[in-house]
């Protein structure tokens, strides 16, 4: 059994049928949220793939996961056809596939920012706005971490290129200068 082709073709389906029932957006930030509740709590994963729980109770569970009351029917739907195929261990990875096909689809880049203190708002935005100026008709979604450990600065990572502009990094290169240079003498 090849997960990785199981999980693109159950994620592809599910492409499908949030676009024919335009709800895509909705099922892709629910599924966000879904993601990092799963990853966040470990018994949810243990519960869902316990055979001894029944059906009803895993989508309940899986709705309260996801957002509650507001779960959307797509993706509720979604869960029933994954329990009732027994695709329990497979979700996440189904999850994170259709994660991929829907920014593939919508030209979403993403990035990640890291900085020693939380930034503004609206440092946040007009970063976005430089950054969409290179990637032209695309979008941007940065996940942001605070890293003390960086000094200050920051870190942003975007695709296959980083930039590293922190306090940490400028004192490691700074040591590795020296290094060289002590090398040399020697």
């Amino acid at each position: 059994m090849d997960i990785g082709i199981i999980s693109s073709r159950y994620a592809r389906a599910l492409l499908e049928f949030a676009c024919e029932r335009e709800a895509e957006a909705t099922v892709y930030q629910q599924t966000e949220i879904f993601l990092k509740r799963y990853a966040q709590i470990p018994g949810l994963r243990q519960t869902v793939e316990n055979p001894m729980v029944r059906t009803e109770e895993k989508i309940k569970l899986l709705r309260n996961a996801t957002a509650g009351d507001a779960t959307c029917e797509e993706l509720t739907r979604f869960f029933a056809l994954l329990l009732e195929n027994k695709r329990e261990k497979m979700m996440v990875f189904i999850l994170h596939s259709y994660l991929y096909l829907y920014r593939k689809k919508k030209r979403i880049r993403q990035g990640l920012l890291v900085t020693a203190t939380p930034l503004p708002e609206e440092t946040l935005e007009r970063l976005k706005r430089i950054i969409l100026h290179f990637y032209r008709g695309r979008s941007v979604e940065f996940e942001t971490k605070v890293d003390p450990a960086i000094i200050g600065g920051g870190i942003l990572g975007m695709g296959y290129w980083r930039v590293d502009a922190s306090v940490a990094g400028q004192l490691k290169k700074v040591k590795q200068q020296f290094i060289e240079k002590n090398r040399r003498i020697v």
